[in-house]
């Protein structure tokens, strides 16, 4: 038994040995551990941070005329209906039919003419009710209900 256990403990020595011979053969490098790379690094990182952070004073620029494009061409005199039809609109659907939360109205700018046709045409007739609408609709004709959905997919899509 013993002897057992004298053979052990050398096998356990021997090998403790090899590896330390190993271990100390293995070449040495502080490339991690390089003060000024990461000097560096952290730098350029601060100074990304303080330009998110502070962005550039804008120079003062001349004040640029913006002149307000047509929404749309009224080349029709559907067209031109439909526009005169939808200045009751804005209040709720916006210039460029945009929607606004505040009055719980979508936007409708840039939609199929014919969904705008089909929903004006339910809620006139009931089947979809919407009593905030019905003021606005409730004398508009079958042509009038055409060149305003017709007028509303012209204008520019205002979606997400």
């Amino acid at each position: 038994m013993t002897r057992l256990i004298y053979f052990i403990a050398f096998v356990i020595g021997l090998v403790i040995v090899m590896n330390i011979s190993d271990y100390q053969g293995q070449p040495v490098s502080n490339a991690k551990f390089d003060f000024e790379k990461k000097a560096a690094s952290n730098y350029e990182k601060q100074k990304e941070i303080h330009e998110l952070l502070h962005p550039k004073p804008v120079e003062k620029e001349e004040k640029k005329v913006v002149v307000e494009k047509v929404l749309v061409e009224l080349t029709t005199p559907e067209l031109q209906n439909g526009s005169d039809l939808y200045k009751k609109c804005i209040t709720c659907h916006g210039k460029r039919g945009e929607g606004k939360k505040s009055q719980k109205a979508p936007a409708i700018g840039g939609q199929y003419d014919w969904y705008i046709a089909l929903q004006i045409s339910n809620m006139k007739s009931g089947e979809r009710i919407n009593k905030v609408m019905n003021p606005y609709i409730r004398n508009l004709s079958e042509q009038d209900i055409k060149d305003l959905a017709n007028y509303i997919s012209k204008l520019p899509h205002m979606g997400k």
